[in-house]
């Protein structure tokens, strides 16, 4: 109630009061008070809640002022700065911060899978000791290409993860794995001026024992227990060949293995893979599952094999396989756990 009309209410009554103490007013004097004073009330009341709603209004407004005021903006920026980089990131971008899957430290993993392996150059070489009468000893320098075909592999390795900044966790590891598949074969031609031809068809059944040491860089990501990763490693592998054949075919000579004194042969060479992948991580127990491409490389050998020893036939020196570098494409899957 605003205080001109509270005076005037007051006046009003004072002045009835007056007129009732000296003179009874009349009927219409009366009707024309009453009315007035209803009037002043119906005001009032319609001030009164005009006012509260203002309040209403104002109180929201008040309440998020702070954080608007230069203080409020100044808080928030001293916030902002002292959270690291991946969690200031997501305030500013208003998404979830980047979550590391673990915490680094010691792990190990168990895998396996399967690919193909490509094919790769070969020689065949030795001497085949005619007598004289026919000529004498024939070199044998046969080439050809082995076939490519699909493999099969399965391995563990160990390593120690770090965390370097908010983004990057570096790791060194140790592998191993062992790498298995269909036979190699081969046609290959020898060219002399002594034969119309000379041709050999060849099996090389291996067995290769891989032993890497890989560095790994994993990347954290906003998405919790993802962490995609990229890696490399050099180390050595023994090929192992058992039970290879080597059958001449033109001028033909079936049944005879020309590595029949010793057809079995290993040798070491050296090997190198590249891989890209990603974990995910199984709760907070710290094991996590894991798929990955790879793809590994097989240096050039010499694998040595026995002469050929068959009744009728000349005698032979030891046969020497060489063998050019093997490329192979792998996809692998496993679990590990992280301590």
């Amino acid at each position: 109630m605003t205080v001109r009309k509270c005076f005037s209410v007051a006046a009003g009554l004072m002045i009835a009061g007056a007129a009732h103490a000296e003179d009874v007013p009349s009927n219409a004097e009366l009707f024309r008070m009453l009315k007035a004073q209803q009037q002043t009330i119906s005001e009032l009341r319609a001030e009164l809640k005009q006012a509260k709603q203002e309040r209403r209004t104002t109180a929201p407004r008040e309440a998020a002022a702070p954080a608007a005021t230069p203080t409020g903006r100044n808080a928030v920026r001293e916030t902002v700065a002292a959270a690291p980089p991946a969690q200031a990131y997501a305030m500013y971008n208003k998404g979830p911060a980047v979550v590391p899957a673990r915490n680094g430290g010691a792990y190990v993993g168990v895998f396996g899978g399967g690919g193909s392996r490509g094919g790769t150059d070969v020689s065949q070489l030795g001497t085949v000791f005619f007598v004289e009468a026919a000529g004498g000893p024939l070199a044998v320098d046969a080439s050809g290409r082995t076939s490519s075909g699909g493999v099969g592999f399965g391995g563990a390795h160990l390593g120690y993860e770090w965390s370097y900044g908010a983004y990057v966790r570096p790791a060194l590891e140790i592998e191993g794995f062992y790498l298995a598949g269909n036979q190699p074969r081969a046609t290959l031609m020898n060219p002399t001026d002594r034969l119309a031809e000379q041709s050999f068809d060849n099996t090389f059944p291996m067995r290769t024992t891989v032993l890497l040491a890989n560095m790994v860089v994993g990347f954290n990501t906003p998405y919790q227990g993802v962490t995609p990763y990229i890696g490399g490693g050099i180390g050595a592998a023994n090929v192992s060949i058992n039970g290879a054949t080597s059958t001449q075919t033109n001028p033909v000579e079936p049944g005879i293995n020309h590595f029949n004194a010793r057809p079995d042969s290993s040798a070491w060479t050296f090997a190198a893979q590249a891989k890209a992948g990603a974990r995910f991580a199984l709760g907070n127990s710290g094991a996590y599952l894991f798929g990955e491409y790879r793809y590994l490389y097989i240096g050039d050998m010499n694998q040595v094999f026995g002469s050929t020893v068959s009744p009728g036939h000349a005698a032979t020196s030891p046969w020497t396989a060489s063998f050019g570098g093997t490329s192979h494409h792998l996809a692998a899957g496993g679990i590990g756990f992280g301590f």
